[in-house]
């Protein structure tokens, strides 16, 4: 089994952080230091980001085709405005470019099924605080399998994909 996540980040959604069957990505390679005190960013809370190969999502990636079994992603779901100050959610997981997130995500969600093996599966997670989980999901070249709502607002989707051989095994109209 080879899983790739690639949106690592501090891999907070990993109960087991090391596997060796598991490739973490993500474009940064830092600790972010941060504490919220109001409104106001200070620094205290500490955050790793430290993956096993410092790649971007959306640039052509370094792995044979078809490659791994199963795809873990969790891009950055909030879009930065100008002149919009950096929250600690922009710090701990990055943000998406107003102008061109929507090539940028299809980009990289090629990318990602380039590298998942036929019949492999791709898991996604989703925050629809801004953007709708239906928008985003016209970006992606497979129909979703299954999913699920989550977190404290029921805003947050974790979508199952499967990479068929033939688009014909899921019978779509």
């Amino acid at each position: 089994m080879k899983i790739l996540d690639a949106t690592a980040g501090a891999r907070s959604i990993w109960y087991q952080k090391n596997l060796p069957f598991v490739t973490f990505i993500d474009k940064r390679n830092e600790k972010i230091n941060t504490l919220k005190n109001g409104n106001r960013l200070v620094c205290k809370r500490t955050w790793n980001v430290k993956p096993d190969v410092v790649l971007d999502w959306t640039k052509e990636l370094p792995f044979p085709k078809e490659y791994f079994d199963m795809v873990v992603f969790d891009p950055p779901h909030k879009i930065k405005n100008n002149g919009q100050k950096e929250s600690i959610l922009h710090m701990k997981y990055g943000f998406l470019d107003p102008k061109t997130y929507k090539m940028d995500l299809k980009k990289g969600l090629s990318n990602l099924f380039n590298v998942l093996k036929q019949n492999g599966f791709f898991i996604f997670k989703w925050n629809e605080e801004e953007i709708s989980l239906n928008e985003i999901l016209k970006l992606f070249p497979y129909k979703p399998l299954f999913g699920t709502r989550t977190g404290q607002k029921n805003n947050t989707h974790w979508v199952l994909f499967m990479k068929f051989r033939y688009e014909r095994e899921l019978k779509i109209n």
